[in-house]
Formats: C-alpha cells, sequence, structure tokens
C-alpha cells in the first residue's frame, strides 16, 4: 500500500512540474497516465491560474466516495468499514487496519465466521444462500460457476465431454450440475473438484521406489507387471484362516468392497482384512490388519449363475490412511456407463494364484511372485464374451481381456478391483468375479458391474446406525 501511495504522490509532482514548465499553449491540459486507475485524470490550466474553481478543482481526483474517503486514502492507515465490510478482505488487508498481529488474529477468528451474504460474493444477480460454515450462490438462467461468473453455453447437458465437469454430472435439472466424489470440491468455476482432504478417493501419492525393485526387475509375469508399493493403495488382501484367499478394496476407511463367493458361507472370526500390503512374503510397517465386523451379500447374489458376485465388508476400525491406503472413488450410474466404460483400458491389480495357494503356474511350473501386480485391460462386449467362453453373461457382469489369453486377469485375483481412471481420478468400475488362467487363449476375465446403486448405499445406512449407537 506505501508503495503504491509513494507512486501516486510522484505522479502528481511530475504532473504538476510538467504544468508549471507549460507556457506556450495557455490552453487547458489533460494529463492521463498509463497503467494507472481509470479515476487518476489530472486536469490543469495554464501555469498562471494557480487557484482555480471549487468545481473545477474536484476533477483532479474523483472516485466515488467510501469509507475513509478523501485525498489519497491510501496514504491513511487501513479502515476497516472500507476493507472489512464494504469488501470482503483477506488476512493481509486486515493486518494493515490493526497494525497489531494479535488483534488481528482475533479478528480473524470472528470474521472467518461471518455470513457471507451479508456482501453477496455472486454474480450476475444470482442469489446468496447462507449454508452455515459456507454458502452457495444459486445461478439465475444462462450462468454457472461457483459464483455465477460463468455464462452457460453447453445445451447438450452431460452428453458432450461429460459437461465439462471434472467428476459427475447431473443435468436432471434445468441446467446441468457438476458435482464431485467424497474428498473433493467444486473449483470456483464450478466444474474442476479439487481434494480438501491430505488423501482423496482415487488419487495416487507414489512414493520412491521401495526395497522390492531388485527382485521386481528380476521377475517378469505374463502379461503383467508389478505395482509399485503405493501404486495400487486401495488394494487390500483378505485372509482366512491365516492363509492369503482373495483380493478387495478399499472404497472408505472401514468399508471394503470384494467378491460375494469369496466371504459367503464364511466365519467373520476367521476373516481379516489387511491394507497397504504390497509383498505377501515381507512383513512391511505399512501394513494394517482389521478384523471384520459386518459382511453383506447382493440380495441377488447366485452362487450358481454369479450373477451380483458382489459383498460389502465392514472393518472393525477405520484405516489410517496414508500413500500406501487410500479409497477408490465410487462411481455414479450414469458417469460409469457414460465415460467409464467407453474408456479403451482399465487396470486390474491382484496377488494372482498366491491368493489361493498355489506355488506355480501350472503351464509354466515357474514360481509365481508375491508382489501385487497390475494388468491393463480393455472391456469386451458380453456377446463376444458369451461366444469365447461358452458363458451366459447378465446386465451385471463386465468382461475384459484379449483374445490371446495373455493379459486377462487371473484365477486367485477374485475379489481385486477393476479401475478405470479419468483425468487424474481412479474409479471403481468392476470387482474380479472370476478368470479362466492367465495363458490360455480365448479366455475373459469376468466382473462385477460397480456403481453407486441401492446395494452401496447400504453403507450409509450401517454407518449412520453405528453414528447414533455412539452417540446414543
Amino acid at each position: 500500500m506505501l508503495l503504491r501511495s509513494f507512486c501516486l504522490v510522484s505522479a502528481l509532482l511530475w504532473a504538476v512540474h510538467a504544468a508549471e514548465g507549460q507556457t506556450k499553449h495557455p490552453l487547458t491540459q489533460t494529463y492521463a497516465f498509463r497503467n494507472t486507475p481509470e479515476w487518476l485524470v489530472l486536469r490543469m490550466d495554464a501555469p498562471s491560474a494557480v487557484f482555480v474553481e471549487k468545481h473545477e478543482a474536484a476533477s483532479v481526483l474523483r472516485r466515488w466516495r467510501r469509507a475513509n474517503s478523501g485525498f489519497l486514502e491510501e496514504l491513511k492507515q487501513g479502515n476497516l468499514e472500507r476493507e472489512c465490510i464494504e469488501e470482503i478482505c483477506d488476512y493481509e488487508e486486515a493486518r494493515e487496519v490493526f497494525e497489531d498481529d494479535q488483534q488481528t488474529r482475533d479478528f480473524w477468528k470472528t470474521y472467518e465466521k461471518r455470513d457471507p451474504c451479508l456482501v453477496n460474493p455472486c454474480f450476475n444477480n444470482g442469489t446468496c444462500i447462507y449454508m452455515g460454515a459456507s454458502y452457495e450462490c444459486q445461478c439465475p438462467e444462462g450462468y454457472e460457476g461457483r459464483y455465477c461468473q460463468t455464462v452457460f453455453e453447453d445445451s447438450l447437458g452431460c452428453l458432450y465431454q461429460n459437461g465439462h465437469c471434472e467428476h459427475f454430472c447431473n443435468s436432471s435439472g434445468a441446467r446441468r450440475k457438476c458435482f464431485c466424489a467424497d474428498g473433493y470440491q467444486l473449483a470456483d468455476n464450478g466444474k474442476k473438484c479439487v481434494p480438501k482432504v491430505a488423501f482423496p478417493c482415487g488419487r495416487v501419492a507414489s512414493p520412491a521406489t521401495g526395497p522390492n525393485q531388485t527382485m521386481q526387475d528380476q521377475v517378469r509375469l505374463v502379461g503383467a507387471s508389478y505395482c509399485n508399493h503405493g501404486d495400487c493403495p486401495w488394494q487390500v488382501l483378505i485372509k482366512l484362516n491365516g492363509s492369503s484367499h482373495c483380493g478387495g478394496v478399499l472404497v472408505r476407511p472401514d468399508w471394503v468392497i470384494t467378491a460375494a463367493h469369496c466371504v459367503h458361507g464364511k466365519n467373520l472370526q476367521q476373516l481379516v482384512v489387511v491394507a497397504g500390503e504390497n509383498n505377501l512374503d515381507l512383513k512391511g510397517d505399512t501394513e494394517q490388519t482389521f478384523d471384520v465386523n459386518v459382511v453383506i451379500l447382493h440380495k441377488n447374489y447366485n452362487q450358481a449363475t454369479g450373477d451380483s458376485d458382489i459383498a460389502l465388508v465392514r472393518i472393525n476400525a477405520s484405516v489410517f490412511l496414508s500413500q500406501y491406503a487410500v479409497p477408490v472413488c465410487l462411481p455414479t450410474k450414469d458417469f460409469a456407463e457414460r465415460e467409464l466404460l467407453p474408456v479403451r483400458y482399465h487396470t486390474v491389480s491382484g496377488w494372482g494364484k498366491r491368493t489361493t495357494g498355489g506355488n506355480a503356474v501350472a503351464s509354466s511350473g515357474r514360481p509365481l511372485s508375491p508382489v501385487l501386480r497390475k494388468m491393463n485391460v480393455p472391456i469386451v462386449q458380453n456377446s463376444q464374451c458369451s461366444q469365447k467362453a461358452k458363458f451366459n453373461f447378465t446386465d451385471n457382469m463386465l468382461c475384459a481381456g484379449y483374445l490371446d489369453g495373455n493379459q486377462e486377469s487371473c484365477r486367485g485375483n477374485d475379489g481385486s478391483p477393476l479401475v478405470t481412471e479419468y483425468g487424474s481420478t481412479s474409479f471403481l468400475t468392476g470387482v474380479v468375479a472370476w478368470g479362466r488362467g492367465c495363458s490360455h487363449p480365448g479366455y475373459y476375465g469376468v466382473y462385477t458391474k460397480v456403481a453407486m446403486n441401492s446395494f452401496l448405499l447400504i453403507m450409509n445406512e450401517q454407518s449412520e446406525q453405528t453414528d447414533s449407537r455412539v452417540q446414543g
């Protein structure tokens, strides 16, 4: 502020000096300075007119009158009404008003909790709606964005480029609206999703190469690559009686999704879930082990046909989130079908036959790696899979893999996730139901579709019931 004031004073002195030296043209002169506010226009008469009329003098500096207004208000101490009531101020502007750290902090604690709608932050006649800790701008027709600052031009709603939404798009109302997955909030443009927590769902914060890298470089698997520790942070291991049994995927800190056949008929006391696992033969300090409290099978699960082969597993405590343990994002049904399934490649991860007790690949006899691996696979039409696998696919199933059979999900990855990367966020598209071997041509991996439907909403109901019991 002081630097700006100094520049203004310097400009005034320069203008006066220039006017005093002007003798050849006694006509009125107007001086406008480049890169200065539009109100800074100096009007100078002939040098003999040292004193001018009041109405003429008023034209030297003209600005709307406001708190602490007057000649060069920038030279004065910051004014609370001008800086923080007529306008919304930041912490530094408040500090200029008080010029004292403690007084500024005391004021800021209260100011942060103010009703922002007292000074309407919405543009284009938007209506500010106060929501306690935050606010929302209700935009008039034709405008969007957090502050209604963007002209709405997309008449196709969500059909074209997902409505330009980074995550989810909803066009059920009069105009399309973007919203975000858990752990994110909309940016000011109303389209982009920015993290609001340290470890939001679907984001990988990959650490440096771990101690397993040397061993990983020496062993290569058919059609697969190793998933470096932290690159598949939503993958979990399900153990039965202390042995590796199935894969699973972390979708919330205390909820896991897996295949129904992995937990159907099992004693809960014999099941444990391990998050942060990477090498089955090494005990790492990133591993977190949990008992299982609840198992919920899909109500339409059919053991004979494999239809609706999906289950919810609630563990006895919340996973401590880190770069090695992060939930994957759950998609809405429309978003999964419209945006995720058309993506060319999807990623399936797991430990293969190491999660079914096998220790060798039948076709080659080579020892199986204990390290988590991942494979990129394309979605294949169910009709094509039915012809190859001689299996009747339902609408609840997905088929993914290759004709040569070299890169489809192996038997033993059961319950593990099929994940789709959309932009910079990963979403859960499917759960491994079964596969018929990595090295057998003509077979595909079969997955159960995953989307935010009534089955997954059970997690919310269970969590609310638990919270009410704790509060009671």
